[in-house]
């Protein structure tokens, strides 16, 4: 039966794709024997962990992988034709018109020295072939549509004029000006906050089903997936192991692996005190040939067939296939096994010791001042913290939520003394030190791990030589990894090596509070469950106290004690971690609860999704009144005109809001 006939009334039809990349230590197969079909209007979401072949895959579908790149096998129909046997400049005229792309960073695929018009315009009037005047508004219309507010004036403005979200609207507006039949998003919404996640996400469902535009949608954030998504293929190896409808796969998964990273995922708020499912082991290695099941040395259920021979694709259900001998993955014993919790016992010494504050700050505030060149031009003031006050106990952990610009990061550096205060005083029983988001950034890649590690204990001339080499064997056993993994280099690391790393480094000189500034954000569902337990292994075992800032409000409610929600410089809702998710007070918490998604596409179809209108005021103009006015569905002539204070109206809780009371 010929493929492209069969397939003709798809957008997308994928078969038997085959990628590979040469590299010095061997070919690496990162995409084997991927096969799928897309409809008009269909959502598709691919997940799985760093090097599953996602990514590679996407672009293999589009011909842009980067050298040394190769897809060496199958067929990719768009419509009726096969895109591998096309010839460049037919890929051009695909590209952008036929196949629009939203990457991860905006501004790595935005000129950043051109205006959002010389962006946009040229490629409307070559795919479209309209005229300058009809391009422009075409262009201006779009940017209307995605959101961009006042777009005829916002379109003359350069991609560094604009917040995160705005340029990644940017983006969408230019994949979708072309009117393509397919949109491929890689990692769209990674690196926004959670209020411009929930806008990104309900646009491209608003537009997907105005338009009837496909679209591939890329991540590793399964609860966007659950919001999004009809369908989703879960890729492990270089191979899609399970794929169905959404509904399907994520209440009822068929593959061991779907359910090792669905059950490692937190949910509800408990300081940590039950230990989160961890995927044991790690991805087999691409450039080896791989016999029988890739995840067999991973599966709790593994048996002597799994090594002999892969399975194949196979019906659990309508349209529901996974790639696993046993019929349902893992069975009821494995699958307890897998999810049984164990309470954390702090150790006797520690929990005899009472609860006293470690840290605690007193009407915090740091502003900037921005000077001119210009003589003329008077100094700006960027207030970046308003009256700070917060507090942390021996061995509990204060978690720091709230969008992009609340002064989150500001918090950290002044408790660090990276910066000093402008007003306001920090007491610290001991010291702190910080564990980045990204620790790459923070290392030097030419040093050993015995040698980063060491570093501060170089430097503050801790002990002899000897009892340095053996305090970071210590370290390095305590993070959970072998002493062996001294001798290697960052580069020779994986993303969760890298930050268990990073965690010993920090607890080198014996710290009474760690500050963790997004230290999962950037890592995998399974690699996250890892950094998490460790975190709160470390804080029973040794009494440490956690300031834990992030964006991922699964993950804070989790990890948290405490609870401060912040928004413009200043603290609006404090109070016990489960009391603040289960009944938040203040409007702003309970808009970023609710835009954050939850794992149950059945919950997600039936919740309305209340999206905050416009963004975050600038810190260099704020509001008069309660900062939050220029947002709040429940403002008031009051609240435009006085400024709420901070009030404790329950025990444990205070907000800042006229409202509550």
């Amino acid at each position: 039966m010929n493929f492209a006939r069969t397939m003709i009334d798809t957008v997308l039809s994928v078969r038997d794709l085959r990628t590979e990349f040469a590299t010095d230590k061997g070919v690496v197969r990162a995409v084997n024997g991927v096969s799928f079909a897309m409809r008009r209007g269909e959502r598709m979401a691919i997940v799985g962990e760093s090097g599953s072949g996602k990514s590679a895959m996407a672009m293999s579908l589009i011909r842009l992988l980067v050298h040394p790149g190769k897809v060496v096998n199958g067929e990719v129909w768009l419509q009726g034709r096969d895109i591998m046997t096309m010839s460049e400049s037919e890929l051009n005229d695909v590209r952008g018109n036929e196949i629009g792309t939203v990457f991860q960073d905006p501004m790595s695929s935005l000129d950043p020295v051109m205006k959002v018009r010389d962006q946009m315009v040229p490629p409307i009037m070559r795919h479209l072939s309209l005229d300058r005047a009809r391009a422009e508004a075409a262009a201006v219309a779009w940017l209307d549509k995605v959101g961009i507010p006042d777009a005829a004036r916002r379109i003359d403005a350069f991609p560094f004029e604009m917040s995160g979200g705005m340029r990644q609207r940017v983006m969408i507006a230019m994949a979708l000006s072309c009117q393509p039949k397919l949109i491929i998003a890689d990692e769209p919404t990674t690196a926004l906050d959670v209020t411009i996640q929930a806008q990104i996400v309900e646009l491209l469902r608003t537009l997907t089903a105005e338009t009837g535009t496909a679209m591939l949608f890329i991540t590793h954030d399964l609860g966007l997936v659950s919001r999004f998504a009809r369908t989703v293929a879960v890729m492990y190896a270089g191979k899609i192991v399970e794929i169905g409808p959404t509904r399907d796969v994520f209440g009822n998964p068929k593959h061991p692996y779907t359910q090792s990273l669905l059950s490692a995922i937190p949910r509800g708020a408990d300081g940590g005190r039950s230990r989160l499912v961890q995927i044991p082991g790690f991805p087999p290695d691409m450039r080896q040939e791989i016999l029988g099941c890739a995840f067999k040395d991973r599966c709790l259920g593994a048996e002597q067939r799994c090594g002999e021979a892969a399975p194949p694709l196979s019906a659990r259900g309508p349209s529901h296939d996974a790639a696993c001998w046993q019929p349902n993955g893992l069975d009821a014993g494995s699958l307890a096994q897998m999810r049984k919790t164990t309470d954390r016992a702090a150790r006797p010494d520690v929990e005899a010791l009472p609860p006293h504050d470690i840290l605690e700050t007193n009407n915090l505030s740091k502003h900037f001042v921005r000077g001119s060149m210009l003589p003329w031009r008077k100094p700006v003031v960027v207030r970046a913290l308003n009256g700070v006050s917060l507090r942390v106990r021996r061995g509990e952990t204060l978690g720091i939520v709230g969008e992009s610009g609340c002064g989150k990061s500001t918090v950290a550096r002044l408790l660090l003394e990276l910066d000093a205060p402008t007003t306001g005083e920090i007491f610290i029983q001991g010291t702190a030190q910080m564990v980045f988001q990204d620790p790459s950034s923070s290392f030097n890649p030419k040093m050993r791990v015995q040698d980063i590690i060491s570093e501060p204990l170089d430097i503050n001339g801790r002990g002899s030589k000897a009892d340095r080499a053996e305090k970071v064997r210590t370290l390095i056993r305590q993070v959970g990894l072998d002493p062996s993994y001294l001798e290697r280099y960052p580069s020779q690391l994986s993303g969760g090596q890298r930050q268990r790393v990073a965690v010993a480094r920090a607890l080198a000189l014996d710290p009474t509070v760690v500050v963790a500034d997004e230290p999962t954000s950037a890592l995998d569902v399974s690699v996250r469950a890892q950094i998490i337990n460790l975190l709160c292994d470390l804080k029973d075992e040794l009494g440490i106290s956690f300031v834990f800032i992030s964006h991922d409000l699964s993950t804070v409610r989790y990890i948290s004690d405490w609870i401060a929600v912040m928004y413009l410089g200043e603290v609006v809702e404090y109070g016990p971690a489960e009391e603040v998710f289960r009944a938040p007070a203040h409007p702003y918490t309970r808009a970023l609860l609710d835009a954050a998604p939850v794992l149950d596409p059945s919950a997600e179809d039936d919740r309305p999704v209340s999206i905050i209108k416009g963004e975050l005021p600038s810190p260099l103009d704020i509001p008069r009144g309660c900062g939050f006015a220029t947002r709040c569905p429940h403002v008031s002539e009051l609240c435009r005109t006085e400024k709420p204070i901070l009030v404790q109206r329950q025990p444990n809780r205070k907000e800042a809001c006229h409202h509550v009371g």
